[in-house]
């Protein structure tokens, strides 16, 4: 038999199916940082001694709020996933089966109970096209049985034609042509997700940003602890060493006990203030440890020290280049934007949505039975021919009273879009205010170093001065002790002013928006 004539149907339905299959994939990207491999944890009783860059490093690697905003945009591309696949194609299978038995008042049909039996069967494929129509490719099939008998004219008898086979096969198409039409407005909401996706990168960016900026925050206030002890300690060696050669002058009759009191007075005051200065230092290195997430072992391991002294190399910011890398690279203004785009995308499709809706639909199909001498094969022989066929095209118009819903959907779209446009006018000011101010912070500290570096050298020659007098027998203890005192300010406000001007160039960067790209971290 020609049953291969039919073969083409199969070929038909898998062309389809291929054409409907990733017509709208696309490459998701997901969040990863890369850092350097972790320095080992220091065990109790030992020193770890880290640089500025593996500080860093070692926080984004074990920092936990990177860690859960990580999972954002993993999460938003599933829902990218979730809206492409509203455009997937549908493979679909349906059996049925159906019996009626009636009275039969035809004296022709040869019986007087009419008995028919009906088993069904089709599948095909559907599919939601990125235009906004939508197409099925069906295959139905029927086996008919009736026990009814017909009179033949041609033959003057009755013939038995209890069971015909039909198969039909058909492809319907429906096409918006005013409200949801065309590919844009289809994709609105894939374009949406992809769009919350940039902002949940944009979001973990602004958290990895933040992360290196408090540690370097951190970093260098531990910095300043250490040397603002190394301060006092000195301060306290200099009361020692005065009080020592007081009473070398008592002994030798040149100086009163008294200047020994004052002497071992201001040692004990000194002494309280080493004692402060080792609590602040311990407070810091501990806020250091918990920045870097490092895991307790014993006393929560051990000491934690900075190896990057706090360095000075002047800069002169230029602050129309800043701004336009802050208005460029700052990850939260680029989130701002593309939010302003979804607004846009969500007015743009609500206005669509105020059209009346217009559709084309049609179908074509053809179809084969076998009755006389039926089988299965004779009607998919019959429906290969060719020979009976079917098509229909026609137009729906639907235009809702009123639309009171879209209207209010429509307004409320283009508020929204009017709403993102003041906040991101609203940040743009509010970074170009926080550039502002970082530029005039670095002036400023770039000065205060030059200002307590002059001060320091001063108060140095100051007691350099005063002990010559002191031993010379012109000066007292009490002036001496003033002039140390001096010192140990001017010493740790030059500290505090290095670190302050470190802290400054970080926080600039982050006003820029330039902190991955300056410590060469890629996401």
């Amino acid at each position: 038999m020609a049953r291969v004539k039919y073969r083409w149907i199969a070929l038909v339905m898998a062309a389809a199916l291929f054409a409907g299959v990733g017509s709208v994939q696309g490459e998701e990207k997901s969040a990863e940082i890369t850092v350097s491999p972790e320095k080992a944890t220091p065990k109790p009783g030992q020193v770890m001694v880290l640089s500025l860059q593996e500080s860093i490093l070692l926080g984004l690697k074990n920092n936990l709020d990177i860690v859960i905003e990580g999972f954002n945009p993993k999460i938003r591309a599933t829902d990218v996933t979730a809206a492409k696949a509203v455009f997937d194609p549908d493979v679909f299978a349906e059996f049925g089966f159906g019996s009626t038995q009636t009275p039969n008042r035809n004296t022709l049909a040869g019986v007087t109970e009419s008995k028919v039996d009906d088993i069904d069967w089709s599948f095909g494929l559907r599919q939601d096209l990125p235009t906004g129509g939508s197409y099925e490719l069906r295959f139905d099939n029927n086996r008919n049985f009736n026990n009814a008998q017909f009179f033949v004219v041609q033959q003057p008898v009755f013939a038995d034609l209890q069971t015909a086979y039909s198969s039909d096969l058909s492809l319907t198409v429906i096409q918006p042509l005013l409200k949801n039409f065309g590919v844009d407005i289809n994709r609105t909401q894939i374009k949406i997700a992809e769009n919350d996706r940039e902002i949940s990168l944009d979001r973990f960016r602004e958290t990895i940003m933040d992360v290196v900026t408090q540690i370097q925050d951190v970093y260098w206030d531990l910095v300043f602890t250490i040397e603002d002890l190394k301060v006092e300690r000195r301060s306290l060696r200099l009361a020692q060493e005065l009080a020592e050669l007081n009473r070398a002058r008592v002994r030798a009759g040149v100086a009163a006990p008294v200047e020994i009191i004052q002497a071992e007075t201001d040692i004990a005051a000194r002494e309280a203030l080493v004692t402060v200065a080792e609590k602040r230092m311990r407070d810091a290195e501990d806020r250091l440890k918990v920045v870097l997430n490092l895991p307790k072992e014993g006393e929560w391991g051990g000491a934690v020290h900075p190896a990057d002294p706090a360095r000075f190399s002047p800069i002169t910011p230029d602050l129309p280049g800043a701004v336009a890398d802050a208005l460029r690279m700052r990850p939260e203004y680029e989130a701002a934007k593309v939010g302003l785009s979804n607004k846009e995308l969500n007015f743009r499709f609500t206005r669509n949505q105020l059209l009346p809706d217009l559709s084309f639909q049609g179908g074509v199909g053809i179809n084969g039975l076998s009755a006389l001498d039926p089988s299965y094969g004779d009607a998919l022989d019959d429906l290969g021919s060719g020979n009976n066929f079917s098509y229909s095209a026609g137009l729906v118009l639907s235009i809702p009273i009123g639309n009171r819903a879209a209207r209010a959907e429509f307004v409320k779209a283009q508020l929204g879009v009017q709403q993102a446009q003041v906040s991101l006018r609203d940040l743009e000011l509010e970074i170009t205010a926080q550039v502002r101010e970082a530029v005039r912070r670095i002036n400023a500290n770039t000065k205060l170093v030059a200002d307590t570096r002059a001060a320091r050298e001063l108060a140095e020659e100051q007691l350099r001065i005063e002990q010559k007098r002191l031993e010379a027998g012109v000066s007292t203890t009490f002036e001496v002790l003033r002039f140390q005192r001096d010192l140990a300010v001017t010493q740790s406000a030059e500290v505090r002013s290095l670190t302050n001007y470190n802290k400054s160039i970080a926080n600039l960067d982050r006003v820029r928006g330039v902190v991955l790209e300056k410590h060469r971290i890629q996401m």
